[in-house]
């Protein structure tokens, strides 16, 4: 069924654009919603950004939806007051480590590539 329905979005790039573009902007609002007030309000958006996105399979890749997240909880942190110190500190690791996971899953079938290829 989920596959179903990943082919049905792909096969409307209107539709894949579109998605995608809604994952990043619930992710984006989640890290704003974060940085601005620190209570867990921020929860629901990255969930449903990120479920978004996995489950439609409007990304083909999945490192903009961490790079988003550390982008506008940069520019939140750079242009005012921030919830606290430590939920700063939390969401700026924990982008760093899902950015990292993310390179790390998008760049998995490049790597297996090359060590199956032949060798000289």
């Amino acid at each position: 069924m989920l596959r179903g329905v990943r082919d049905r979005v792909r096969a409307t790039p209107a539709l894949t654009r579109l998605l995608s573009l809604a994952s990043l902007l619930l992710v984006a609002a989640a890290a704003h919603s974060g940085s601005r007030t620190g209570t867990l309000a921020w929860l629901p958006l990255l969930v449903a950004g990120v479920a978004l996105a996995v489950l439609t399979g409007a990304t083909k890749h999945l490192w903009p939806l961490p790079a988003i997240w550390l982008v506008v909880t940069l520019l939140a942190a750079a242009s005012g007051t921030v919830a606290s110190p430590g939920w700063l500190v939390a969401a700026l690791v924990g982008g760093v480590v899902a950015l990292a996971a993310a390179l790390v899953a998008d760049t998995a079938s490049v790597r297996r590539t090359r060590r199956s290829g032949p060798r000289p």
